[in-house]
């Protein structure tokens, strides 16, 4: 275990929209209950490209233990996907 980053949401003023889960390059977020959920620790890449597709301010980043980060990740996303994901972020934060 180790201290690092990772995303926490505030259950009172998430809606379950999903911005933040189609924003996650690595498949942390999902939906559950009707609200955003951190399924996987090792998953959180404590980026927060969540955090900036989020219109009511549902998401932050904690400093607490976590397991590390699972880096092999990083070689199953493609260039295409992190385009993808940026330009969906960009786009949300236009709205």
């Amino acid at each position: 275990m180790m201290k690092r980053l990772l995303v926490s949401v505030d259950g009172g003023k998430c809606t379950g929209c999903g911005r933040c889960v189609r924003a996650c390059l690595t498949g942390a977020l999902q939906i559950a209950n009707g609200k955003a959920k951190l399924v996987n620790e090792r998953l959180c890449d404590g980026f927060g490209s969540c955090i900036a597709a989020c219109p009511y301010n549902a998401l932050g980043l904690e400093l607490r233990e976590a397991e590390e980060f699972d880096w092999s990740l990083v070689k199953k996303i493609t260039y295409e996907d992190l385009m993808n994901k940026l330009r969906l972020t960009s786009s949300q934060l236009e709205r």
